[in-house]
């Protein structure tokens, strides 16, 4: 019953760190490059290879059996040759600093192994190959026999008999060896699966984005270009008054402008620019923005209230924040179609400039309020969401987020939070 204990001791030292890697480090390593990752996988096999060595299992006196062949051939297939020398070294010294009664056979072992391994890497072609639970077996059943072989005459070199209990003893030590080796082999083939699949799953949600970003962007710049080419359709007429043409013209020149625009917005949140910035007095930027949207907040019946503290200081490219503004205010305002009135609010709290935007209008659901800022998605039946991505965008860029708190029928609020700076930090 020790015996076994033992032997899923080791079983248990192998497989830990495989699943830990899955648990904890596989998201980090992906980030990685190649020459890093495999030599990290060399320290993660040494380390396991050490632990092995530890804890042996000591049928005879002076004598260690334990898996340290395992990680060295996961090091092999899944890292490389070089790294898989470099784990050999390792072995070879810890087994000097225990003073291990098969040092001076642990060469040969390891030439063995190694060779072994290299006819194997040769055949198979590619470490993918090796995933199939029944050749891991097959080359953990023959990595366990060589080292069976190599211990048994060893012994039988130093004198010492080997009876029949040696050979039960070797029969379940090559068991679970090949075992333990499935399981290995088996746990990397469910990781592989999970980051093809994990890989998979985000190759469509880019797709679909690219998809939906597509036909967002060819909705906005399909309306100026349909007017533009009304408009130059109609200046090509002989008859048409100069006043007319010269009026034509003016329009002609604005729905370029507002394509222009469209473009540069979708720039903006594909790929975002760092813009020149300066340290302004938000509320100056704010009243602004209030000014441009009087008109368009009397014609829809609604009246624009700010209530905005002084030196309400941040870094920012002065016209993105004022777009961002704008967007929000006139997303307030066609919230409210029966008209109402719509807040603005700027203090600073714990260095946070915090400016509220508030609507008494229809007010959004929670999932409304989640798919805020995404592509393709707005909450009115004509819109893009354009605008919305942008100020996300916009307001991310410069280390600010937005907070949304809204209730169906009652209203909403945009809460802007920025860091606040002072004349004396910024430089």
């Amino acid at each position: 019953m020790n015996l076994i204990c033992q032997l899923l001791l080791h079983m248990f030292i192998i497989i830990t760190p495989v699943l830990l890697y899955q648990l904890f480090w596989i998201d980090r390593l992906q980030r990685t490059d190649e020459r890093s990752k495999h030599w990290i996988a060399a320290a993660i096999c040494a380390l396991v290879a050490v632990f092995s060595m530890s804890y042996p299992l000591e049928w005879h006196p002076d004598y260690r059996y334990d898996f340290r062949m395992i990680p060295l051939a996961v090091c092999f297939f899944y890292a490389g040759p070089v790294p898989a020398l470099g784990v050999s070294a390792v072995i070879m010294g810890y087994g000097w600093h225990l003073n291990s009664s098969d040092l001076h056979t642990l060469p040969i072992l390891l030439s063995f192994i190694l060779i072994l391994l290299w006819y194997c890497q040769k055949r198979l072609g590619d470490a993918s190959n090796l995933l199939h639970p029944v050749k891991g077996a097959l080359l953990g059943l023959a990595i366990s026999l060589i080292s069976a072989f190599v211990a048994l005459l060893t012994q039988w070199l130093q004198g010492v008999p080997v009876g029949s209990h040696f050979f039960i003893f070797f029969s379940l030590y090559c068991l679970i060896f090949t075992v333990t080796s499935i399981l290995v082999v088996y746990t990397i083939r469910q990781i592989k699966k999970n980051l093809d699949l994990r890989k998979r799953i985000q190759h469509n949600d880019q797709m679909n984005m690219l998809s939906e970003l597509a036909a967002s962007f060819a909705h906005e710049i399909r309306n100026p270009l349909t007017v533009v080419r009304g408009f130059v359709q109609m200046m090509s007429q002989s008859h048409l008054p100069e006043d007319k043409r010269q009026f034509y013209n003016q329009l002609v020149l604005e729905e370029m402008d507002k394509a222009q625009s469209i473009i540069n917005d979708y720039l903006t949140f594909a790929k975002p620019q760092f813009d020149a910035t300066q340290l302004f007095d938000a509320k100056t930027v704010i009243a602004a923005a209030v000014e441009s949207l009087q008109a368009y907040a009397e014609l829809k019946g609604v009246t624009i209230e700010t209530h905005l503290q002084d030196q309400l200081m941040i870094s920012a490219n002065t016209d993105k924040f004022m777009q961002c503004i704008v967007c929000l205010c006139r997303n307030g305002i066609d919230s409210m179609p029966g008209g109402g009135k719509l807040q603005l609010v700027g203090v600073v709290q714990n260095q946070t400039v915090c400016i509220d935007i508030i609507d008494h209008g229809v007010g959004m659901t929670a999932d409304e309020v989640r798919r805020l800022g995404t592509p393709y998605y707005s909450t009115r039946v004509k819109g893009t969401g354009l605008g919305m991505m942008v100020t996300y965008r916009t307001i991310q860029n410069i280390q600010g987020r937005i907070d949304v708190t809204s209730e169906v029928g009652k209203g909403t609020c945009f809460s802007i939070l920025i860091p606040s700076l002072h004349s004396s930090a910024y430089h």
